[in-house]
């Protein structure tokens, strides 16, 4: 499996690459200059919100009796995307550092585990409505666009991972039995895990968390406030660019960007899926190629930018993540491979997302 994790990020970092030369080199550095310094900072700035509703969304999913203060949550989101953007060749790589930063105990591991999962879904469910908003939009502002039959095989493909949830919930607890079996196996160290018992204890939580039925229909609603969040920080990304875009065109770019980023899950970091997306949906609004890629290198700046402060925090405030600790963890997590979980969302939101298979995924 991390061989084909490696071949698929080269393939995606080449497609990115061949969508910079076509749109022209020096045209796309022209355009990311006019973002300068301080413009990045903002999409930065712009993007703390929506981290903080969505690690507030996965404190709802843990139930009415979380394994720690919504704060934590919040800061574990921060450390979850930090490592899904920074770190997109590991697997669960994102996911197993925010729950090291929910804290420690079995208890806490457990649960936030079988919280991340369901908030997963819960994110993924929000997204079918965005996109289909979305999608309705763009073909209202640009009836003959060919992105429509490629739009609802996404909207077909994302329901078909929500399914499952909402239909055949009974199999989903074995299923996460599993899964968090082998992250004990393989983490154990970090985790503290004993698989011999972990089953019924992931069993009932999970059934306890299906339960709070106010609590997943308020996640939800944060959710798809923050896909919406994602179409203003596109609208905020162009005008940096020099592109006025009027609220329907954002709406229309984000969501399409986010629907067609589903063909990207098994890439990391949807690598060169989201460079295409970029190109092909702004080319819909007479947008130039060059703005195109840039806009999606200033996201990906923003991502890595807020990932490696997270991370620089971490170092400096929480002894879990010094270096020295966090150098073996990174090691090892790439030497074995994992059967599969839940796949879920890691999202960015103004577009991304990132994918986590076992959390994301704004992709």
């Amino acid at each position: 499996m991390r061989r084909a994790t490696g071949i698929a990020l080269l393939i995606g970092l080449a497609a990115a690459v061949a969508a910079v030369l076509y749109a022209g080199l020096g045209a796309v550095a022209r355009s990311l200059a006019s973002l300068r310094v301080d413009g990045l900072l903002l999409l930065v700035l712009l993007h703390l919100p929506a981290v903080a509703l969505m690690g507030l969304a996965w404190w709802l999913a843990s139930g009415d009796d979380p394994p720690a203060r919504g704060w934590r949550f919040v800061w574990a989101r921060l450390i979850r995307d930090a490592g899904a953007e920074t770190l997109p060749f590991l697997q669960v790589g994102g996911i197993l550092l925010g729950l090291r930063a929910l804290g420690p105990g079995r208890a806490t591991a457990v649960r936030g585990a079988v919280a991340a999962s369901v908030d997963g879904i819960v994110e993924l469910t929000a997204k079918l409505p965005y996109v289909l908003l979305a999608l309705w939009v763009l073909l209202g502002l640009a009836p003959h666009s060919r992105l429509e039959r490629p739009l609802w095989l996404a909207l077909v493909v994302t329901a078909g991972l929500v399914a499952p949830f909402l239909f055949a919930r009974r199999s989903l607890g074995p299923l996460l039995a599993r899964a968090t079996r082998a992250l004990s196996r393989r983490f154990s160290a970090m985790l503290a895990l004993e698989e011999a018992s972990i089953g019924g204890e992931i069993r009932d939580s999970f059934e306890r968390i299906l339960r709070q039925r106010a609590r997943l229909a308020s996640g939800f609603a944060i959710h798809l406030g923050c896909w919406f969040l994602g179409a203003a920080e596109t609208w905020v990304a162009f005008r940096l660019l020099g592109v006025n875009l009027s609220a329907p065109q954002a709406l229309a770019i984000d969501g399409a960007v986010m629907g067609l980023r589903t063909f990207g899950f098994m890439v990391p970091a949807a690598a060169g899926v989201q460079e295409g997306s970029y190109l092909l949906v702004a080319a819909v609004f007479g947008i130039p190629p060059a703005v195109g890629i840039a806009a999606s290198l200033a996201r990906r700046a923003r991502d890595l930018a807020l990932g490696f402060a997270t991370f620089a925090i971490a170092a400096l405030v929480d002894d879990n993540f010094s270096l020295r600790r966090l150098a073996p963890l990174i090691k090892r997590a790439g030497t074995r491979s994992l059967p599969e979980p839940v796949p879920a969302v890691s999202r960015n939101t103004s577009g991304a997302r990132t994918p986590d298979r076992w959390t994301d995924p704004r992709p």
